[in-house]
């Protein structure tokens, strides 16, 4: 055991149970040869732990227990009944009182640690999901297939950026400019085929401060595919689109 590397309220723990001498002898023999050296904070933790063992002491009642009570107690103790003071019952009190508060303090320190584990374990997973999604939209991209086609540049700023499509692997969509959403509603992607059959839907997505990401993954009918379109529908999606079109980008043929 190290104390410099125990946390405040571990060595406060250590030297409350230093001072009802119930640590094992290796640590008790740190602790005394700490002491020894006149090392100043565990000078004073021992000296505060001493302070409330005494103190633990008085919280008894100042009361004579019956005669009957007593000898039912010493017997109890195995203890012969005549000559045994009250003292040693007095010290039982402030011991189990002590240690009462040790094991709370124990128990506290045990649920903080678990909370913070649990907490750790999600951001883990959260930035381990995050990671996997970047490496797939990043192989996704740096496919010779994939091709890229801009949509929006013009002058009056309307919905802007870049549809990334490959046969295979899907579509991805960066949109700049996207109008706010209204209330109870989100953007929705749509794959809008050749010869004027109906779009179909292809994800529903949200927007901050005008900008969108959109990845709907799985193989695409590109030879038959004319447009990307995005619409703004209810927040349990459509089948199908309603006006007005956001924007449209043209998917060049194969």
């Amino acid at each position: 055991m190290a104390l410099d590397q125990l946390d405040p309220q571990d060595r406060e723990v250590l030297y409350e149970l230093y001072a009802l001498g119930l640590l094992d002898p290796a640590d008790m023999a740190e602790v005394r040869s700490l002491l020894e050296a006149g090392d100043p904070a565990t000078t004073l933790g021992v000296s505060q732990a001493l302070e409330l063992t005494s103190a633990i002491g008085y919280l008894a009642p100042d009361k004579k227990p019956s005669p009957a009570l007593r000898r039912r107690l010493m017997l109890a103790s195995g203890a012969p009944e005549r000559g045994l003071g009250w003292r040693w019952i007095l010290g039982l009190a402030a011991a189990t009182a002590v240690l009462s508060v040790v094991v709370w303090n124990i128990r506290q320190d045990v649920s903080a640690r678990e909370a913070r584990i649990l907490a750790l374990e999600a951001q883990l997973k959260t930035a381990n999901t995050q990671l996997a999604q970047a490496q797939d939209l990043y192989d996704f991209l740096r496919q010779p297939s994939t091709i890229g086609v801009k949509f929006g540049d013009t002058p009056t700023a309307p919905p802007r950026g870049q549809v990334f499509v490959n046969r295979d692997r899907g579509v991805l969509l960066l949109a700049a400019n996207l109008p706010p959403m209204p209330a109870g509603q989100i953007f929705e992607m749509w794959l809008v085929p050749k010869g004027g059959a109906a779009p179909v839907p292809a994800g529903l997505f949200r927007a901050e401060a005008g900008q969108g990401v959109h990845y709907r993954s799985g193989p695409v009918d590109l030879p038959n595919l004319a447009a990307i379109a995005v619409t703004l529908e209810p927040e349990a999606g459509s089948t199908t689109p309603t006006p007005p079109i956001l924007f449209a980008a043209p998917i060049p043929g194969e």
